[in-house]
Order: C-alpha cells, then structure tokens, then sequence
C-alpha cells in the first residue's frame, strides 16, 4: 500500500514525481535549504534554483555538493527577477515553496507583491503543458495575505487556458499549509 502524502510539500513531491523527466527544465524559485532543489536535480535535466536570501543559497549549494549534484545553477535574487536568468517558455515546471526559510529569520517571508509579479510573468510566458507547483503558507501574518492573493488569481484564471488542483488539510489547526498545481493547456 501506498503512504498517503500528508503535506503540502509532499504532495507537490508527488504530483512532480509523475510529471518530470530527463529532459525538462525545471525553476525551483525559492531554493530554501535545497530539499525541492535536489528533488527536481534528480529528475530534471537542469535546474535554475533561486532565493533572495544568501543563507538559503550557501545551504542548498551545500547540500547539493554533499550529494553531488552538478546540473543546478543557483542565483541570489528575487523570484520576481526570474525572467532575467531564464527563459521561461523554456521552463518545463516551477515550483515555489513559499513563506520563510526554514531554520532562519521567520521576519524574512516571500510578499504577495513579489509573489503576484513573479506568477504575472509565469502566467505571460507558461507554455502548453508546463506545470506550476506552489506550497502556500498562511499561518503567518504575510503568508495569510500571499494565499488570499494566490486565491484570488487562481479563481480567475481562465479554466480553458489553465487547469487548477488545490489540496488542503481540512482537519488540521492553525491555518495548515497547503498545495495547489496550475498546469498550462
């Protein structure tokens, strides 16, 4: 029997699982500590990782080199500034895991401002059968605003152009995590 995932990040994990192959392109837009990063590395033929935080990339690039991972090119700058470093009509899947690092300065979150340009862009340039993977945090104050924001594009994207899956914790307290997937047509 299969273990059901039971986070946002695992079912984004598991939906990525059976999407990705060894010839697409993947964006993870919030490197963190590298966990997502070296999942897609595995899978992907290569991966631009990114994160505004300098510790977020010295902790992926150290992880990545412990489990020598070669196919990664890391970038210290905003996810808003994504179009800089890639083509994104080339990008295959991009993912973000949003909120703050993990381990680090919770004051320091992703802003629904940045957010909302960086998925403008994504939205402008997703070609056909890309898919975009978010884990949405609205347990803290900026992440409350980030979901309602994400909430409100994803209703009014036009369901011919896009396909939404939304997964939540029903039954969990405190405003649990949750996972939502915008596929292109």
């Amino acid at each position: 029997m299969e273990v059901i995932p039971t986070s946002a990040v695992a079912w984004s994990h598991t939906v990525l699982e059976n999407f990705l192959t060894k010839d697409h392109v993947a964006v993870d837009l919030t490197a963190g500590n590298g966990k997502d990063t070296l999942f897609l590395a595995e899978r992907a033929s290569r991966v631009l990782a990114m994160d505004i935080q300098q510790a977020a990339i010295e902790k992926t690039e150290a992880f990545l080199k412990e489990k020598h991972v070669k196919n990664v090119s890391l970038i210290r700058d905003s996810h808003e500034n994504v179009s800089r470093y890639v083509d994104l009509q080339a990008a295959d899947v991009f993912v973000m895991n949003l909120g703050y690092l993990p381990g680090g300065d919770k004051k320091i979150t992703t802003t629904w401002p940045a957010t909302m340009h960086t998925l403008n862009e994504i939205f402008s340039a997703m070609k056909s059968g890309a898919l975009l993977s978010l884990a949405i945090y609205p347990g803290h104050e900026e992440g409350k605003v980030e979901s309602e924001g994400i909430e409100e594009m994803i209703g009014a994207l036009d369901q011919k152009v896009y396909k939404v899956v939304k997964i939540t914790f029903p039954n969990q307290n405190h405003c649990p995590p949750y996972w939502v997937g915008i596929a292109r047509c």
